[in-house]
């Protein structure tokens, strides 16, 4: 058997391992992950106190499917899915190649990319090689943070990312890894009406105390700080600030440690979780951004989600990017569960399907 022929075979015995621990996970509930599957009675409770809050009437359909009416008005929901899109934006929305290719052509900055198969690791390899600092693999078709796999820096790596990758889209997507903070702008009707953001790990120096020392204190931990070598975030974040953990700086200077404040958090398929309302924050410039991405897909509920290190600032000449968008988005980031019965924008959204079905 050719060389070639017998990589293949080995790649795809390694993928059907990796799909049976994938199951093996899933049956065991031992993910960690919370998908939409959970949620569906939260997000009932969420369109019931909607409902109320309209003056509407809420009326299960299903056990995942609801509708609800006001008068003649009506509209039907699938635990977060609303009816705003067609199925063509939906279809390109999730098309991640192509979202990347139509929001380049209008001139918004996007990830350095290339798409590939497990027929064609050779390219990923290369890709690497002109962006050693980081990479990222995701499903060129995926969701939900499925498959994603971060900070990858060796051919190894990117293999196994692949693989994981391949259980959810054949074709599959290396891009540079970014630094910044994760945002996300959440555009109806063709305004940004909310933005949250995952919060990264932040530090101030004190003039006389290393990096590795400060993050030390921070997490709570003691001894030798070179173990916090074996972070790739941290290694990564501090990498593009020309920082390092024996770095001393200056007293009062701010940096960022951590593009996601967890020590403990792993980078395989990694899911963005949004911790802090950032709305009043995000400068003109990149709403403007977001509002022409949610034009350009044509898109009437959107989250534009976004990279950068400065959002007073429009994303080109940081660089940061728009990471990829999301049709029918997830209205749970955009509220505290536990303070609120519902996040404001789920109000908009629903007086707005609302008011077209009864002009309709």
């Amino acid at each position: 058997m050719a060389k070639g022929g017998l990589e293949s075979r080995i790649i795809r015995l390694q993928r059907l391992a990796e799909r049976l621990r994938q199951i093996w996970i899933h049956w065991r509930g031992t993910s960690g992950q919370i998908y939409f599957e959970h949620r569906v009675a939260e997000y009932e409770r969420m369109w019931r106190a909607v409902a109320e809050a309209l003056g509407a009437e809420f009326h299960p359909l299903s056990r995942e499917i609801w509708e609800i009416r006001r008068g003649d008005a009506r509209s039907r929901i699938a635990t977060y899915q609303l009816e705003f899109d067609n199925p063509v934006i939906l279809r390109m929305a999730g098309d991640k190649p192509l979202m990347h290719r139509m929001l380049s052509d209008a001139g918004l900055p996007v990830p350095d990319h290339q798409v590939f198969t497990l027929d064609s690791l050779a390219n990923a390899y290369r890709f690497l090689d002109k962006h050693p600092l980081a990479c990222v693999v995701k499903p060129a078709g995926g969701y939900g943070g499925r498959g994603v796999t971060t900070h990858l820096v060796t051919a190894e790596g990117i293999k196994k990312a692949a693989i994981l990758a391949s259980l959810h889209s054949r074709q599959l997507l290396i891009e540079r890894q970014i630094p910044g903070e994760c945002y996300r702008l959440l555009v109806l009707e063709g305004r940004v009406v909310h933005a949250v953001c995952r919060l990264g790990q932040r530090l101030r120096g004190d003039g006389h105390s290393t990096i590795g020392q400060l993050l030390g204190k921070q997490d709570g931990q003691s001894g030798d700080p070179r173990r916090l070598l074996d972070d790739a975030d941290v290694r990564f974040t501090l990498g593009y600030q020309n920082l390092a953990l024996d770095s001393v700086p200056e007293e009062g200077r701010e940096f960022l440690v951590r593009s996601v404040n967890d020590p403990h958090r792993k980078n395989i398929e990694l899911r963005t979780v949004y911790t802090e309302t950032v709305t009043e924050r995000i400068g003109r410039g990149i709403v403007q951004q977001a509002e022409q991405a949610a034009k350009i897909l044509g898109s009437d509920l959107l989250g534009v989600d976004i990279i950068a290190t400065d959002v007073s600032q429009p994303l080109n000449g940081q660089n940061g990017v728009i990471n990829e968008v999301n049709t029918t988005p997830a209205l749970h980031h955009h509220y505290n569960v536990e303070r609120e019965k519902y996040p404001d924008v789920a109000l908009k959204a629903m007086s707005a399907l609302l008011s077209r079905s009864a002009r309709a």
